[in-house]
């Protein structure tokens, strides 16, 4: 099941953004607008009754007041009482809703709308009322005035009308127009889909163009461009990787072939046949190391190899190594002194494997006769195993542990290049590094482990 769309994600996105704010908005107004309306007939009510006190008391007869009613307010909402002890009681109410029981104001106090009285009617319309005495002519008498806010609510009820009909037309508005608008922005990201799908491995090279880019959308561009480059080296290395095996490996194949063929050639003697046998084991076992160094090297870049990590004596650890090549170093009239010291905690084959690696180099490429010295330089966070001999500088030396690589001093000697790449490979698992510099007349490799 496919997910849902980015353009339509993003629309229901806005449309509940529009709808939030819309619906928001709507319900600040119609607050806003109820509140000044209610202010506005609150007022009117306090000025009405204090102008009815105030007629009492400059000399208008209670029976008179009608009339200033009937001119002040609208008699369908509005509501008259006047009660007096020396006249009959007068009542204009063409509401249909009762006044309640309530204090009325003493003549001293002015009116204000702390003194309203409020109330919801049988239709649940909102009523308010204020009574208040006032002394006439013929006595006291109270007056209450009183408002049914019908018109208000039929107000309001038309503007919520509107508002809700106004916001569902933005709301749909926004539905419909949002896909487009949306479509429209994401045609980037379209192009920048057809520039990764027009990938080749003969255009990595080429980077994915940032000038057209949104700015949002710039983090994944410099991303794309880097991962470019990076399956670029990759490539290169491969194809570099791929040819350099096959040379190796054409090699031996080759000698296996022509030994054979000639062998074939005519009649052998058993003696003969032996030795054609010995000698296709030892290309054999040459073609079963290089295989197997690669595996281990294919390996090692994606750190799919279980270190056995433990802690040992360098010492004890390095004349192991020694005393296996010693005989190999007679041949060639060196002799390999040891100076270390302290404890290591690693992967003691692959370390071993390592600093064999170093010693056949140094053995097999430095002048004879002469010394090769392993030394071990402890440091705060980490130690160096370094095999030193004389030698000349080594030209390219950014490429000594790249795969298959050998000097031009050195083509013509046994090997296949890997020696160097292994130690690399064993010190990149370790956390550490594999370092080559020349100093005074002496090559030193060396090797660099976590203490």
């Amino acid at each position: 099941m496919h997910s849902a769309s980015l353009t339509l994600r993003l629309t229901a996105i806005f449309t509940l953004i529009m709808a939030m704010a819309c619906g928001g908005i709507s319900l600040i107004l119609y607050n806003a607008l109820r509140s000044e309306l209610v202010w506005r007939d609150d007022q009117t009510l306090i000025n009405r009754a204090a102008q009815l006190r105030q007629l009492l008391e400059d000399g208008a007869h209670p029976s008179s007041l009608p009339l200033y009613f009937n001119r002040m307010v609208d008699i369908h909402q509005d509501i008259l009482s006047i009660r007096s002890q020396h006249e009959q009681n007068v009542s204009i109410n063409h509401t249909g809703v009762a006044l309640p029981d309530m204090s009325p104001t003493p003549v001293n106090s002015p009116p204000n709308a702390r003194q309203l009285h409020r109330w919801m009617d049988a239709d649940h319309t909102e009523a308010a009322a204020l009574s208040l005495q006032a002394n006439s002519s013929l006595g006291p008498v109270t007056i209450t005035l009183a408002r049914v806010a019908r018109e208000r609510a039929m107000m309001l009820d038309r503007y919520r009308q509107q508002s809700i009909l106004v916001s569902l037309a933005a709301i749909f508005l926004c539905a419909a127009v949002s896909p487009l608008l949306i479509r429209r922005g994401l045609k980037a990201i379209g192009r920048l889909s057809e520039i990764v799908a027009e990938t080749a491995s003969d255009r990595l090279n080429h980077p994915v163009p940032l000038q057209a880019i949104p700015q949002e959308l710039l983090p994944l561009g410099k991303a794309l461009n880097a991962m470019r480059q990076s399956l670029s080296t990759d490539f290169v290395r491969l194809t570099q990787f791929a040819d350099d095996l096959a040379h190796e490996i054409r090699t031996p194949i080759n000698v296996l072939l022509g030994q054979n063929q000639v062998a074939l050639g005519h009649a052998r003697s058993v003696s003969e046949y032996q030795a054609l046998l010995e000698g296709n084991i030892e290309e054999l076992e040459s073609l079963s190391r290089l295989t197997e160094n690669i595996l281990f090297l294919a390996r090692a870049t994606h750190h799919n190899i279980q270190l056995n990590k433990e802690a040992f004596l360098l010492h004890d650890a390095l004349e192991t190594l020694i005393d296996f090549l010693e005989p190999v170093a007679e041949e060639r009239g060196m002799v390999i002194a040891l100076n270390a010291e302290g404890s290591v905690t690693a992967d003691k084959m692959l370390f071993q494997r390592a600093m064999t690696n170093l010693l056949i180099n140094a053995i097999r490429y430095s002048p004879a006769p002469g010394q090769i010295v392993i030394s071990t330089y402890h440091r705060a966070e980490y130690v160096d195993i370094e095999v030193s001999n004389a030698g000349d500088v080594i030209a390219d030396p950014d490429k000594l542990f790249e795969r298959f690589w050998r000097g031009d001093n050195v083509r013509h000697t046994s090997g296949s290049g890997l020696g160097l790449s292994l130690v690399y490979a064993i010190a990149t698992l370790h956390g550490g590094l594999a370092y080559y510099r020349h100093e005074k007349g002496h090559t030193i490799f060396g090797l660099r482990l976590l203490a």
